[in-house]
């Protein structure tokens, strides 16, 4: 059994700025954090969070240290992978004493739990809001793959390696999917991918492996598939998700909007 707390698209900058001039997203992190606090009792243990990219906006030291002041309230094991908003560099230097960051390179990981394999890759193109999985990811999923055949893996990316109909998100899209298929199709156990981007949740297929996009905890993004759609961003619904492992994947979409209940049937 191991449960994995999944958040993404954060968008954090430092106080007092605002995203796009509409979002204060330093108060949509604490917001969320309080609300997962408030719910913990309910979900029981939680092996690790995962957080799948955009976790600043501007990718500003300042910013990434402040979102650090809030994951670190969970009080849980946390693991980051860069989004397109994101920089490497200032990244690792925020996180440098965190185990799973690595010390040169793309910030790709290995995390063994006892029932699962968690592996972070970095889609990362610098100044670009499209995302690739290069030669030196694809190899790294490839071994991580391989180094633990007797048991299941959870494989956090942050763009989705499937088309989401949005069409302003799938121009910013990820290169490399074909490469990835065939890896999976080699892959020696069950695999679930979870990803972030388009600030929706959007369940598909890569190869043999389900794919999911989880909600942003900052904005929405709707789902509007006209190729004339507009292009832009809604203050909510937003949310989090929980993957759970036992015997086999099951995922779960928690909204962060609050209603009234539950009332008796």
């Amino acid at each position: 059994m191991a449960r994995i707390l999944q958040i993404t698209d954060p968008h954090v900058i430092a106080p007092p700025g605002l995203v796009s001039g509409q979002l204060n997203t330093p108060a949509l992190m604490a917001a969320a954090i309080d609300s997962i606090l408030a719910d913990m009792e309910k979900y029981g243990v939680i092996d690790a969070v995962l957080v799948t990219g955009d976790v600043t906006d501007d990718g500003a030291l300042e910013s990434f240290d402040w979102f650090r002041t809030q994951i670190e309230r969970l009080e849980l094991p946390y693991f980051l992978i860069p989004g397109n908003h994101d920089r490497r560099d200032l990244m690792r230097a925020s996180f440098a004493d965190q185990a799973f960051m690595p010390e040169t390179g793309h910030i790709n990981w290995v995390h063994d739990l006892p029932d699962l394999r968690l592996v972070g890759l970095d889609t990362l193109i610098p100044g670009q809001g499209s995302g690739i999985l290069d030669q030196t990811t694809l190899e790294f999923l490839s071994e991580a793959l391989r180094g633990r055949p007797d048991a299941p893996f959870l494989i956090a990316m942050h763009h989705p390696p499937f088309a989401s109909g949005i069409r302003f998100m799938d121009e910013l899209g990820l290169a490399g999917i074909e490469d990835l298929q065939r890896i999976l199709h080699s892959a020696p156990n069950t695999c679930r991918i979870i990803c972030g981007h388009v600030h929706s949740m959007i369940v598909s297929t890569v190869g043999p492996a389900t794919a999911i996009a989880c909600p942003s905890i900052s904005s929405h993004f709707k789902t509007d598939l006209r190729n004339d759609a507009p292009v832009g961003f809604m203050s909510g619904p937003t949310g989090y998700m929980l993957h759970d492992w036992n015997d086999g994947f099951c995922s779960t979409g928690i909204p962060l909007s609050k209603a009234q209940g539950p009332f008796p049937f």
